[in-house]
């Protein structure tokens, strides 16, 4: 995502109207943070919905994309693990595997890169990684701690 878009500066001033704090920054791969706060965020948005999550503990990610994306092979192959390709194959929606994958690089704050498909977003043992459905949309929330999150959907 431009972290410079029009829609990336509209969830950056949304988030920070709600919370009321201004002393968001990202960092230099784009991982949003608190200036002068005790809290750790993330957000993630598509046309419709913004969603955020803040945590007192940890580091969190998240990312929200509509339900059933379409997988092609050839295009998203390259970032799969195969345990995720596997799980595509045998009906998992890859809008899932998407999403838990680009909620763990957030929470890390690596972003998208060439060796993603090196690890599976189902075989984590360092964080936790839960996925919901509503709306129309699938949203994968990462943390550090399966406790403590506020997850807000607008």
């Amino acid at each position: 995502m431009n972290q410079n878009s029009a829609r990336s500066k509209w969830a950056l001033s949304l988030i920070e109207d709600q919370l009321g704090i201004s002393t968001i920054k990202k960092s230099a791969t784009g991982k949003p943070f608190f200036v002068d706060a005790p809290y750790y965020i993330n957000w993630s948005h598509n046309d419709t919905t913004l969603v955020y999550v803040l945590s007192e503990r940890g580091q969190v990610g998240v990312d929200i994309e509509e339900e059933n994306l379409f997988y092609d092979e050839h295009l998203h192959g390259w970032v799969l693990h195969e345990e995720e390709k596997r799980r595509i194959v045998n009906g998992t929606e890859f809008s899932e595997v998407w999403t838990r994958k680009e909620a763990i690089l957030k929470c890390t704050g690596e972003g998208i890169h060439e060796k993603m498909n090196e690890f599976s977003s189902y075989q984590t043992t360092n964080f936790t990684v839960t996925t919901l459905y509503m709306n129309k949309v699938c949203i994968s929330v990462c943390s550090e701690y399966d406790e403590g999150i506020e997850c807000i959907v607008c």
